[in-house]
């Protein structure tokens, strides 16, 4: 405004030589040009404040968009926004790895994503504001997952707010709970039946019978033996499985402590003709493990080869040093050391092995493979034995696999990590004799 009066007093200045009077304008529009220049500059200076404040404005809100944007995709639970149209509009980086949301599918229609009623029916409810919750299966890199789905409105843009949580994991342990206290179940009713049934003859019809009452005495004799060993078995699961029972790592002979087992199994073996072995392929002195749970797998997997193999034969256990990899779900004790190799222990029988169709249900809690192996009482397990090795080996943070031909044989392998020391720091090595048998 000031340069406009300027340039008025500047002509006023020039017509004024002409007409007196324009000097009289350049005199007043001279007295005008401070005032607007002061005035001007006082706009300028409370523009450039609103222009930094509005900036200000917009950078905080930048900030905050991009704060929740971080929480979103930090959550561990996938979310998924959808708006008024029921269109996705924004997915975290967990709904991604997840459910496969990629970025390519925002603009997407929900419906589109995902082909479960359930889930159409919660966001439709929620963009509508209703707030939802439901349970739906998804399949996922070819298995079913099962999700705790919620369904929130978003007042202000219309749309629907959904999250979703994985608990295949508690569904499948709410699944193994309720079958495992069917099975426990049925399997103490078995024997008690049994007991019941002997004492309830022998009170009656049985009781001047000698031949009857010898042969009562021995069923409940061995049903009786038969809870005692699925108790113990129970006994055994529960203390694996409690997390807060920390495991005792100390220096543990292995010769030694198979060479206990074998003892425990000899008459057994004998009965058979079998043969007890233990060999080593490379010398190994002392190892650092729990060895109660090492003995305890030992124990199980030692009992079931003298059940099922051939007469005739030998059962062996073999034992080597070398690399065993770390399974993340199953960590090893901090205890062991990350620079001691690993062990790996195979149980191998000559028997009637277990059919391909079974192999990976034998580590289940009371599953047995009755047409694999004998169902007599004579070979009877409780169901346990396996499940507990599985366990014990992943409290040592190793694994337990299986390998079996049916009707020639079966070995499972016990790998455990970081727990045989390197030759420079055992302080006492044993080396044993590869093939030593048990007299």
């Amino acid at each position: 405004m000031w340069w406009t009066v300027f340039t008025i007093v500047l002509g006023s200045i020039v017509l004024g030589t002409l007409l007196p009077v324009f000097l009289v304008v350049a005199a007043l529009g001279t007295l005008l040009i401070p005032f607007l220049a002061i005035r001007e500059q006082r706009t300028l200076r409370r523009a450039r404040r609103e222009l930094i404040e509005q900036r200000e404005v917009l950078d905080h809100e930048k900030r905050l968009s991009q704060l929740r944007r971080s929480v979103i995709d930090a959550a561990d639970i996938p979310i998924v926004v959808t708006d008024v149209d029921g269109v996705v509009s924004k997915a975290n980086a967990r709904a991604g790895a997840v459910l496969g949301v990629r970025p390519a599918m925002i603009g997407r229609r929900f419906d589109e994503l995902f082909t479960q009623e359930v889930l159409h029916e919660l966001e439709s409810l929620a963009r509508a504001g209703e707030q939802g919750h439901a349970r739906a299966s998804i399949p996922l890199s070819g298995q079913m997952h099962d999700f705790d789905v919620s369904a929130d409105p978003v007042p202000v843009s219309g749309g629907a707010v959904l999250t979703f949580r994985d608990i295949t994991e508690l569904s499948r342990a709410m699944t193994l709970k309720a079958d495992f206290a069917a099975n426990a179940s049925h399997e103490l009713r078995t024997p008690i039946a049994s007991i019941k049934g002997a004492a309830e003859t022998l009170m009656g019809p049985a009781r001047d019978d000698p031949r009857m009452l010898s042969r009562l005495i021995e069923m409940i004799a061995s049903n009786a033996s038969r809870l005692e060993l699925l108790a113990q078995d129970l006994l055994d699961l529960s203390k694996i499985e409690a997390e807060d029972l920390p495991v005792d790592i100390r220096e543990v002979d292995l010769a030694s402590l198979v060479d206990s087992v074998f003892a425990e199994f000899a008459p057994g073996a004998q009965r058979r003709e079998l043969r007890l072995r233990f060999e080593m392929e490379q010398p190994i002195g002392l190892i650092h493990s729990d060895p109660s749970l090492l003995k305890l797998m030992l124990r199980n997997l030692v009992s079931n080869a003298i059940k099922f193999a051939h007469e005739g034969t030998a059962v062996r256990v073999i034992a080597g040093v070398e690399r065993v990899p770390i399974d993340r779900t199953a960590t090893p004790p901090d205890t062991l050391s990350a620079e001691h190799d690993g062990l790996v222990i195979s149980v191998r029988d000559k028997g009637v092995g277990i059919p391909l169709e079974h192999q990976k249900r034998v580590f289940e809690r009371f599953y047995q493979v009755d047409e694999a192996r004998s169902g007599s009482a004579a070979k009877r397990g409780t169901g346990l034995g396996l499940a507990i090795v599985k366990h014990a080996a992943r409290r040592l943070g190793g694994n337990v696999t299986l390998e079996s031909v049916y009707q020639s044989g079966t070995s499972f392998t016990i790998g455990l990590p970081r727990c045989v020391p390197k030759p420079e720091d055992t302080s006492s090595p044993r080396s044993g004799d590869a093939g030593e048998e048990t007299p």
